[in-house]
Parts: C-alpha cells; structure tokens; sequence
C-alpha cells in the first residue's frame, strides 16, 4: 500500500508535458525527465512534481518516488500519484487520446495505472483538467478509461444519425407510394405519411436530448 504519511494513496491524475511531438526526440527519456525537473525547480519545487513520466514510444521512468507527496495538482497532491504523458502540446481538454498521444503511450499508461493498483487501492483516475481551468492532459481521462469516443457536434452521433436515416426512408417511401394512388386515398396516404415524419421528428428530438445528456457525463 502506498501512503503519503497516514493518508493511503487512493487516486490516479493524469498530466502531459505540453510539448510537441518532436521535443527533445534524439534525446533519452532520462533527459526528458531531468528538463522537466529542472522547470519544475524553478517554481522553488524541490524536485519533478510528477511521479511517473512515458515517453512517446511508451518508455515509462520514475519521477519523484511514490511514498513521497508530489507536486502536480494544487491542493490535491497528498493521497494521489501524477502520471505526465510527453507531448499534448496545443491539445483541448475534450481531443480523442490518439490525436496528441501515441499508441504505445496509452498501452504503457493502461498497464501503469493496472501496475499501481495491485501497490495500493486506487479509486479514482482523474485528469487535471477535471480539478483546474486547464487542458491538460489534452483528453477526457473518464471517457478513455471507458473507451468513450468524444462527441462535439450532434452529427457525429451514432443515435442522431439512425433517427435522420428512419426519417428519410419513410419520406421517400410515402412519397413512392402516393404517387401511384389518386383522389381521395393521395390525401389519407399523405396525411399517414405526416404523421409517420412527425413521429421521426419526435424521436430524433428525443435521441438529441439523450446524446446531449452523453456529452455533458
């Protein structure tokens, strides 16, 4: 088990360098690391606030040691570890992992996280960005935990998209099928059809509003 004085260590949060991709790229993570020290010594820190650093190519390294109380979330550092990912530079705080991430990054920081809680009882994975009024780490940690895709824009959602599909099927299939009657049976064919399109439009609304309850969790 892993403590910070008496308090057990019992949350994960999750950081990025804000660097780009090719920072330091000739150069060993060792070197990353000892830059990273160096910024954070000059806030007046006694060494890097991170506990664990990966690198591009999911080289993982010790930061400052875990029994030790980090620097990395103002007013939450005792009880939690700090994990930094190299790299996030110019991200948002809602970018999917593999825009600013690499492949080898998120299996080296999935297996981490599974490593550190076998050592003490972790029970929750946060990013920073969920504690402060920043984009770090550059993704939604709850959702890639969940393997959640994020979501900006209602087109993008799978629900919307079904309900746009129902509505113009049935529109084109009432429209085939009024043309081939006359009289009074176009008028109760187009009448059902109404209905048929504004049963669609109800139920796309409601589809919005569930994918808009989706987003905001």
């Amino acid at each position: 088990m892993i403590k910070h004085g008496e308090i057990t260590v019992d949350t994960i949060f999750v950081h990025c360098s804000a660097t780009r991709p090719d920072w330091m790229v000739d150069k060993a993570l060792s070197s990353k690391v000892a830059e990273i020290a160096r910024w954070h010594k000059q806030k007046g820190w006694t060494a890097i606030g991170y506990h664990w650093i990966i690198d591009r190519d999911g080289t993982v390294a010790r930061g400052r040691p875990e029994n030790n109380v980090g620097a990395h979330v103002q007013g939450h550092n005792m009880g939690s570890l700090g994990i930094c990912l190299i790299g996030g530079f110019g991200s948002s705080e809602n970018d999917p992992f593999e825009k600013n991430y690499t492949p080898n990054q998120e299996s080296a920081l999935r297996q981490l996280i599974e490593d550190i809680k076998i050592r003490t009882p972790i029970k929750k994975i946060r990013g920073h960005n969920e504690v402060a009024a920043k984009a770090c780490p550059g993704f939604n940690v709850g959702r890639w935990i969940e393997k959640k895709s994020p979501r900006m824009r209602p087109i993008e959602s799978t629900t919307v998209q079904a309900s746009a599909a129902q509505i113009a099927s049935g529109a084109v299939g009432g429209v085939t099928a009024v043309s081939a009657l006359d009289g009074h049976a176009q008028i109760v064919a187009l009448a059902l059809c109404a209905v048929v399109i504004l049963a669609g439009a109800w139920i796309m609304r409601e589809r919005l509003r569930k994918w808009s309850r989706e987003v905001a969790e």
